[in-house]
Protein backbone atom coordinates (compact mmCIF):
# COMPACT_ATOMS: atom_id res chain seq x y z
CA UNK A 1 0.00 0.00 0.00
CA UNK A 2 1.30 3.43 -0.32
CA UNK A 3 2.03 5.64 1.71
CA UNK A 4 0.09 8.77 2.03
CA UNK A 5 2.84 11.25 1.29
CA UNK A 6 3.66 9.61 -1.42
CA UNK A 7 -0.01 8.97 -2.98
CA UNK A 8 -0.26 13.00 -2.23
CA UNK A 9 2.84 13.32 -4.44
CA UNK A 10 1.20 11.17 -7.21
CA UNK A 11 -1.57 13.38 -7.05
CA UNK A 12 0.36 16.40 -8.16
CA UNK A 13 2.35 15.43 -10.65
CA UNK A 14 1.54 18.55 -13.03
CA UNK A 15 0.61 16.63 -16.18
CA UNK A 16 -2.04 14.59 -14.52
CA UNK A 17 -3.44 17.80 -13.01
CA UNK A 18 -3.62 18.88 -16.96
CA UNK A 19 -5.00 15.89 -18.16
CA UNK A 20 -7.83 16.25 -15.98
CA UNK A 21 -8.23 19.76 -16.97
CA UNK A 22 -8.45 19.00 -20.52
CA UNK A 23 -10.78 16.56 -19.74
CA UNK A 24 -12.89 18.68 -17.54
CA UNK A 25 -13.06 21.52 -20.05
CA UNK A 26 -14.18 19.11 -22.88
CA UNK A 27 -17.14 18.33 -20.68
CA UNK A 28 -17.99 21.11 -19.87
CA UNK A 29 -18.11 23.13 -23.05
CA UNK A 30 -19.43 20.49 -24.74
CA UNK A 31 -22.41 20.59 -22.21
CA UNK A 32 -22.59 24.84 -22.88
CA UNK A 33 -21.65 25.06 -26.19
CA UNK A 34 -24.70 22.83 -27.79
CA UNK A 35 -23.73 23.84 -31.39
CA UNK A 36 -20.57 23.35 -31.54
CA UNK A 37 -20.65 20.05 -29.40
CA UNK A 38 -18.82 18.03 -32.57
CA UNK A 39 -16.41 20.81 -32.44
CA UNK A 40 -15.45 20.33 -28.82
CA UNK A 41 -15.49 16.79 -28.45
CA UNK A 42 -13.14 16.64 -31.57
CA UNK A 43 -10.54 18.87 -30.05
CA UNK A 44 -10.93 17.55 -26.86
CA UNK A 45 -10.59 14.28 -27.00
CA UNK A 46 -7.21 14.30 -29.22
CA UNK A 47 -5.93 16.75 -26.75
CA UNK A 48 -6.64 14.22 -23.53
CA UNK A 49 -5.26 11.78 -25.19
CA UNK A 50 -2.16 13.09 -26.23
CA UNK A 51 -1.71 14.70 -22.71
CA UNK A 52 -2.55 11.03 -21.13
CA UNK A 53 0.06 9.50 -23.77
CA UNK A 54 2.92 11.83 -22.49
CA UNK A 55 1.36 11.49 -18.39
CA UNK A 56 1.84 7.72 -19.19
CA UNK A 57 5.21 7.82 -20.64
CA UNK A 58 6.94 10.30 -18.08
CA UNK A 59 5.66 8.88 -14.96
CA UNK A 60 7.15 6.11 -13.21
CA UNK A 61 5.49 4.38 -10.47
CA UNK A 62 6.70 5.76 -6.95
CA UNK A 63 8.87 3.35 -4.85
CA UNK A 64 7.51 1.51 -1.77
CA UNK A 65 8.53 3.20 1.48
CA UNK A 66 10.08 0.66 3.14
CA UNK A 67 9.42 -0.63 6.65
CA UNK A 68 11.59 -1.92 9.95
CA UNK A 69 11.74 -5.56 10.07
CA UNK A 70 14.11 -6.39 12.29
CA UNK A 71 15.38 -4.79 15.63
CA UNK A 72 19.04 -5.34 16.06
CA UNK A 73 21.22 -4.85 19.83
CA UNK A 74 25.11 -3.85 19.80
CA UNK A 75 27.15 -3.96 23.11
CA UNK A 76 30.23 -2.55 23.57
CA UNK A 77 32.00 -3.62 25.07
CA UNK A 78 30.39 -7.52 25.00
CA UNK A 79 33.25 -8.46 27.71
CA UNK A 80 32.61 -6.88 31.48
CA UNK A 81 34.30 -7.62 35.24
CA UNK A 82 31.87 -9.25 37.15
CA UNK A 83 32.36 -5.97 39.74
CA UNK A 84 28.96 -5.00 39.62
CA UNK A 85 30.08 -1.68 38.02
CA UNK A 86 31.65 -1.85 34.48
CA UNK A 87 29.18 -0.81 32.09
CA UNK A 88 28.50 -1.83 28.91
CA UNK A 89 26.87 0.22 26.04
CA UNK A 90 23.90 -1.07 24.38
CA UNK A 91 22.36 0.37 20.96
CA UNK A 92 19.10 -0.85 19.78
CA UNK A 93 18.37 0.07 16.32
CA UNK A 94 15.96 -0.98 13.36
CA UNK A 95 16.50 -2.76 10.20
CA UNK A 96 15.29 -3.84 7.16
CA UNK A 97 14.66 -7.53 5.58
CA UNK A 98 18.14 -7.08 4.10
CA UNK A 99 19.69 -6.04 7.42
CA UNK A 100 19.84 -2.20 6.39
CA UNK A 101 19.38 0.27 8.96
CA UNK A 102 16.10 2.22 8.54
CA UNK A 103 14.38 5.09 10.87
CA UNK A 104 11.15 4.29 12.76
CA UNK A 105 7.82 5.08 11.13
CA UNK A 106 6.13 5.62 14.00
CA UNK A 107 7.29 5.88 17.81
CA UNK A 108 8.82 2.80 18.64
CA UNK A 109 8.93 0.94 21.61
CA UNK A 110 11.09 -1.69 22.84
CA UNK A 111 11.41 -3.96 25.56
CA UNK A 112 14.46 -4.90 27.08
CA UNK A 113 15.45 -8.46 28.92
CA UNK A 114 18.39 -9.92 30.09
CA UNK A 115 19.35 -12.67 31.99
CA UNK A 116 22.23 -11.06 34.10
CA UNK A 117 23.10 -7.62 35.22
CA UNK A 118 21.45 -4.74 35.51
CA UNK A 119 20.00 -2.42 32.68
CA UNK A 120 19.67 1.07 33.43
CA UNK A 121 16.59 1.15 31.07
CA UNK A 122 14.54 -1.96 30.76
CA UNK A 123 12.42 0.35 27.83
CA UNK A 124 13.70 2.31 25.29
CA UNK A 125 11.80 4.53 22.65
CA UNK A 126 12.56 4.57 19.73
CA UNK A 127 11.88 8.15 18.09
CA UNK A 128 9.82 8.41 14.31
CA UNK A 129 12.22 9.23 12.20
CA UNK A 130 15.29 8.16 13.94
CA UNK A 131 17.18 4.71 14.07
CA UNK A 132 18.30 4.41 16.91
CA UNK A 133 18.15 4.35 21.08
CA UNK A 134 20.61 3.33 24.08
CA UNK A 135 21.11 2.55 27.40
CA UNK A 136 23.39 0.87 29.54
CA UNK A 137 23.40 -2.43 31.14
CA UNK A 138 26.04 -2.98 34.22
CA UNK A 139 27.81 -6.06 35.17
CA UNK A 140 26.95 -8.46 38.34
CA UNK A 141 28.99 -9.24 40.86
CA UNK A 142 28.83 -13.05 38.95
CA UNK A 143 30.70 -14.73 35.68
CA UNK A 144 29.35 -15.88 33.16
CA UNK A 145 27.98 -15.37 30.07
CA UNK A 146 24.19 -13.94 29.71
CA UNK A 147 21.19 -13.16 27.32
CA UNK A 148 20.39 -9.84 26.31
CA UNK A 149 17.13 -9.87 24.34
CA UNK A 150 14.54 -6.92 22.87
CA UNK A 151 11.12 -6.83 21.96
CA UNK A 152 9.07 -4.86 19.65
CA UNK A 153 5.99 -5.33 19.28
CA UNK A 154 5.84 -6.65 15.39
CA UNK A 155 9.06 -6.79 14.70
CA UNK A 156 11.66 -9.55 14.27
CA UNK A 157 14.29 -9.73 17.60
CA UNK A 158 18.11 -10.43 17.28
CA UNK A 159 19.38 -11.71 20.69
CA UNK A 160 22.92 -11.13 21.89
CA UNK A 161 25.42 -12.88 24.39
CA UNK A 162 27.71 -10.97 26.77
CA UNK A 163 30.37 -11.97 29.20
CA UNK A 164 30.78 -11.33 32.81
CA UNK A 165 34.44 -12.02 33.65
CA UNK A 166 36.48 -12.45 36.41
CA UNK A 167 37.54 -9.87 38.09
CA UNK A 168 41.44 -9.83 37.63
CA UNK A 169 44.39 -9.98 40.37
CA UNK A 170 47.81 -10.13 40.57
CA UNK A 171 50.30 -11.33 42.76
CA UNK A 172 51.86 -8.54 44.67
CA UNK A 173 55.23 -9.76 44.69
CA UNK A 174 55.78 -10.82 41.25
CA UNK A 175 53.28 -9.81 39.21
CA UNK A 176 51.58 -13.28 38.15
CA UNK A 177 47.79 -13.86 37.20
CA UNK A 178 46.32 -15.26 40.02
CA UNK A 179 42.01 -17.23 40.16
CA UNK A 180 40.47 -14.53 42.85
CA UNK A 181 40.20 -17.96 45.24
CA UNK A 182 43.96 -18.70 45.12
CA UNK A 183 45.41 -17.73 48.21
CA UNK A 184 49.28 -18.36 47.65
CA UNK A 185 50.52 -17.46 43.70
CA UNK A 186 51.35 -20.97 41.63
CA UNK A 187 54.91 -19.09 40.71
CA UNK A 188 56.41 -17.44 43.62
CA UNK A 189 54.54 -18.84 46.66
CA UNK A 190 53.37 -15.38 47.98
CA UNK A 191 50.34 -14.93 50.09
CA UNK A 192 48.28 -11.51 50.06
CA UNK A 193 48.98 -11.42 53.34
CA UNK A 194 52.79 -11.25 53.20
CA UNK A 195 52.31 -8.02 52.03
CA UNK A 196 49.65 -6.46 54.76
CA UNK A 197 50.91 -3.11 57.48
CA UNK A 198 49.04 -0.03 57.71
CA UNK A 199 50.80 1.75 55.01
CA UNK A 200 49.75 1.98 51.86
CA UNK A 201 50.44 3.52 48.12
CA UNK A 202 48.66 4.61 45.23
CA UNK A 203 48.96 2.52 41.94
CA UNK A 204 48.97 4.51 38.46
CA UNK A 205 45.76 2.49 37.94
CA UNK A 206 43.81 3.92 40.74
CA UNK A 207 44.15 1.15 43.14
CA UNK A 208 45.23 1.40 46.96
CA UNK A 209 47.78 -1.31 47.57
CA UNK A 210 49.70 -1.93 50.50
CA UNK A 211 53.15 -0.16 50.22
CA UNK A 212 55.06 -3.22 50.52
CA UNK A 213 53.75 -4.17 47.07
CA UNK A 214 56.43 -4.89 44.06
CA UNK A 215 53.26 -5.18 42.09
CA UNK A 216 49.20 -4.00 41.38
CA UNK A 217 47.41 -6.55 42.76
CA UNK A 218 44.18 -4.42 40.48
CA UNK A 219 46.16 -3.84 37.34
CA UNK A 220 49.75 -5.89 37.74
CA UNK A 221 51.99 -3.39 37.23
CA UNK A 222 55.37 -3.15 38.65
CA UNK A 223 55.60 -0.44 41.27
CA UNK A 224 58.54 1.82 42.35
CA UNK A 225 60.78 0.21 45.82
CA UNK A 226 59.21 1.44 48.87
Amino acid sequence: MLEKDVFLALLKNKLMLLLLAVIAATIILAITLQPLRILVIGIGLPAACIVGMIFFLSWTPPKMIPKPAKVQIQAEPKELIADGKSKSFITIQLIDKKGNLIAATSDTEVKLKTTGGKLESAVVKIPKGKEKAETVLISSTETGKIDLAADASGLESIDIKLNFMEKPRFCMGCGNRMAVKEATCKKCGASPRDFGGPETRTCHCGAVIPATAKFCSECGAKQAPA
